[in-house]
């Protein structure tokens, strides 16, 4: 049987010993200002073929589109980020290809969430660009999304190898938790990325963010 702590033992300890472990959350803090792209930045380590695409502020709104047209590619923060939790605003056209990139490395490496607004309507997939490609299908959330509307997502990355969570309009679309074998080659740290996707003879249109906001871990 295991002995108590009498009351004058729990005075010597003390509240503070006992509520060590315990850490005040983090606050959520804005990423993007809604009037510049600063703290952003596009990416030269990716393969050529994705250094294309432009990045605006537009009325509050980060807009991308394809620059030169048919040609895509990314913007990511300067800032490199580990376990967090990432929420914002979405607003695709149709067609449209984009994701939210996660740890993504100087050569492009990440794990990917798509949000693809395409003929394949996949959203919630978890994809390693220039890796393993697809380790994780979400087939329920294209049902979960608002055509010509703003959504909402909030996704959850931690621990290492790293669990993914995704919600998309407050639905919970996708709980992945990878294996070492599965995040091979993935950094373990990386920058948030955003995309818009190439799409041969502009057929992907633009892809709109707001409100971007991440909570560290």
């Amino acid at each position: 049987m295991a002995a108590s702590l009498g009351l004058g033992a729990l005075l010597l300890i003390g509240p503070a010993a006992l509520h060590t472990s315990a850490q005040a959350p983090k606050p959520s803090v804005a990423i993007f200002d809604g009037k510049t792209l600063s703290g952003w930045h596009k990416p030269q380590g990716v393969p050529a073929d994705y250094r294309g695409g432009k990045w605006d502020v537009i009325d509050g709104t980060l807009v991308g589109d394809q620059d030169p047209p048919g040609m895509g590619g990314f913007l990511v923060t300067d800032k490199i980020y580990r376990d967090y939790i990432i929420e914002f605003d979405v607003n695709l056209d149709e067609p449209a290809d984009s994701g939210v990139f996660l740890r993504m490395g100087e050569d492009g490496k990440n794990h990917q969430l798509t949000l693809d607004n395409d003929q394949s309507k996949k959203f919630g997939d978890v994809y390693l660009s220039w890796g393993r490609e697809t380790v994780h299908e979400a087939p329920e959330g294209k049902k979960h999304f608002r055509q010509g509307a703003w959504n909402t997502v909030k996704i959850q990355i931690q621990g290492e190898p790293a669990r993914i969570q995704f919600w998309l309009n407050g639905v919970a679309i996708t709980d992945f938790q990878h294996t070492a074998e599965t995040t091979s080659g993935v950094p373990k740290e990386g920058r948030i990325g955003l995309q818009i996707h190439d799409g041969g003879d502009k057929s992907s249109g633009k892809v709109r963010y707001r409100n971007i906001r991440v909570t560290e871990l």
